[in-house]
């Protein structure tokens, strides 16, 4: 079975550009006057490490969630009107699967959103540097999410939703789609043979 996922929306990577390179420098140098020479390898090892964590994270925004690396947060649990910029974490929140952070210091601007999943606090907090294009497209985004969610519940409306699972497409009678027990989302597949199941 081929699943198919929603189309990508808006895609950064958060690799290091020229301006991570001066910071370097900057580094150095601050380090060499305000506290020793011996410890500029140590701030030299602590930059690489910085390079090394975020050069291959991709923040990503499809029709259902935003993405930085492999965790994703739905879009409709998030509250835009209240976008400010990223700040630091405390350090525990960074093992969090509801935090979505990603802010290394070469980048040139920040979002930071705050939201509820399931009752439960989740945050997004990453670099940019496309900032706005980045916010128009999570409204826009979010917009059509929040849509289709008020739509399947007012379709069950009265009775219990039914467990997540795969169902019948109700856009397309030859695919099925996954529902996650709250809302139809964007990932679906050619209908497999057989008798149709129905939510």
């Amino acid at each position: 079975m081929s699943l198919w996922q929603p189309p990508v929306l808006y895609e950064e990577r958060l690799r290091p550009g020229r301006r991570a390179w001066w910071w370097l420098l900057v580094i150095c140098v601050v380090t060499l006057f305000t506290i020793s020479v011996y410890v500029i390898p140590i701030a030299i090892l602590a930059w690489f490490v910085n390079i090394g964590r975020y050069a291959r994270t991709r923040i990503r925004v499809d029709s259902e969630r935003i993405w930085v690396g492999n965790r994703s947060i739905r879009l409709t649990a998030l509250d835009l009107d209240a976008v400010g910029r990223a700040t630091n974490p405390w350090p525990w929140r960074v093992f969090s699967p509801r935090y979505l952070g990603g802010n290394p210091f070469w980048t040139h601007d920040s979002i930071g959103i705050r939201g509820a999943e399931a009752s439960k606090k989740c945050w997004v907090s990453v670099g940019t540097n496309h900032r706005d294009e980045l916010v128009t497209v999570l409204r826009d985004a979010a917009g059509g999410a929040t849509e289709r969610r008020a739509a399947a519940l007012a379709a069950y409306a009265g009775r219990p939703l039914p467990a997540s699972g795969w169902y019948d497409d109700p856009w397309d009678t030859g695919r099925i789609r996954w529902w996650d027990g709250e809302q139809w989302t964007g990932y679906a597949a050619a209908h497999p043979s057989g008798r149709p199941s129905t939510p």
